[in-house]
């Protein structure tokens, strides 16, 4: 029996917040100064924020009026972070999500889930060392519980 799930594109990592004196057009900072985004008028702004092209973190973006952000550098280097925390965070929870569809379904052949949005709180996984048979793990599991 084999276990999937398919999840849209999180894009929240690849969004910065609009420059408000920009929107005014009042901020006397350029691209490169300013910590919020200036946005073109192509750009798709909603609720104050907008998305980033990913294609221009990559230097591959070939649209004309792309509608997405292209960050200066020091934005993009805040993005790049977003990225790889972003995908950490995945990692640790489809190995989580694993663990637990282990105990649940014992035997089961379980594919990788390549994308699964969650709390930062859970970023942390413990006792995935212990997946070799369910007591052992319940075992690892309580350990770290306080009596």
């Amino acid at each position: 029996m084999a276990v999937s799930m398919t999840m849209g594109r999180d894009t929240k990592w690849l969004t910065l917040e609009v420059c408000r004196e920009f929107q005014r057009g009042t901020c006397s900072r350029s691209d490169a100064e300013c910590k919020f985004a200036h946005p073109a008028r192509s750009c798709h702004v909603e609720n104050g924020r907008v998305i980033a092209c990913f294609d221009s973190l990559k230097g591959r973006c070939t649209r004309e009026n792309c509608k997405y952000l292209h960050p200066p550098p020091h934005l993009k280097t805040q993005l790049e972070i977003n990225g790889r925390n972003n995908l950490i965070q995945q990692k640790a929870a489809a190995a989580m999500l694993a663990q637990q569809m282990q105990f649940m379904l014992p035997g089961a052949q379980l594919q990788p889930v390549t994308t699964f949005p969650m709390t930062p709180s859970l970023g942390t996984p413990t006792g995935l060392a212990a997946m070799g048979n369910g007591t052992s793990a319940q075992k690892h599991l309580r350990t770290d519980k306080l009596e």
